[in-house]
């Protein structure tokens, strides 16, 4: 997603995204068409068109490649093409794409990746960018306890459960990030997180945070236990939050400077 707006100024773009599907995420892409200079030098910024599943991509330029074959007029342009047909037209020939009641379970993980995807905000390629990004990826962990909370006002515990696990997990993510440990897999996070943090005492569990994480496997998603899953979720992120007040005030402000990329 962080591409300096490559993906708006070109004819066909893919914008990293995502989309909700009940209580998971899904990797997604918003599909955007028509940017570029034309022969003559107009420049035109792309228009967003539909946003799609990622492991649909490859259909969705297929379909797109095909119907310019099939449809343009001789010696026409892309971007003269899509003009003229207007946005709308290629909204209803991706459409179909965007079923999400087609899913199959392989679409809830994106491409590279062998666990079901968890949004993650890096920082665009443009130098000197001050941002504090583990600030940002904190309030994504927050965002998960806000849906994990919706599940426990809806009754839908199942729910409620993993999004308060996704709390965890992207919250020891962010501090991870912030001491620039390296981070891949859910459950190298969570061991990664015991092994740097476990003996501060603040997060130091009798079990390990690994296996204090990980209880949500070993119990059935009752009102009870996804009640006490969630304030134990909420009680980690505010300790989380903290944390990283104190590494910012020790730091002497309350931005970093990212100059690299995200590791996660």
């Amino acid at each position: 997603m962080n591409a300096c707006g490559q993906h708006m100024a070109a004819n066909i773009g893919f914008h990293g995204s995502s989309i909700k599907h009940n209580a998971l995420v899904i990797p997604a892409m918003q599909v955007v068409i028509g940017g570029g200079v034309s022969p003559n030098g107009e420049g035109f910024i792309a228009e967003k068109v539909i946003k799609i599943p990622t492991k649909r991509i490859p259909t969705v330029l297929s379909q797109l490649l095909t119907a310019f074959e099939n449809d343009a007029q001789e010696g026409e342009y892309f971007n003269d093409y899509f003009q003229r047909l207007g946005k709308m037209h290629f909204y209803h020939l991706l459409k179909p794409l965007a079923d999400l009641e087609t899913l199959d379970q392989t679409e809830y993980i994106d491409w590279g990746k062998e666990e079901k995807f968890v949004p993650e905000i890096g920082v665009g390629e443009c130098a000197s960018v001050m941002l504090d990004v583990i600030g940002t990826i904190i309030d994504e962990a927050q965002e998960r306890l806000e849906w994990a909370e919706d599940g426990l006002k809806e009754e839908a515990f199942a729910d409620a459960i993993y999004n308060a696990y996704s709390a965890f997990v992207i919250g020891a993510k962010a501090l991870l990030l912030s001491e620039d440990v390296k981070c891949n897999t859910q459950i190298g996070i969570l061991e990664s997180f015991e092994e740097q943090f476990g003996a501060e005492a603040r997060f130091s569990f009798a079990e390990g945070f690994k296996a204090y994480v990980l209880r949500m496997q070993e119990h059935e998603p009752s009102a009870e236990f996804a009640k006490e899953y969630f304030s134990q979720s909420t009680e980690f992120l505010r300790t989380v939050r903290n944390y990283r007040g104190e590494q910012l005030a020790a730091q002497g402000e309350d931005k970093i400077v990212i100059s690299d990329f995200y590791k996660a």
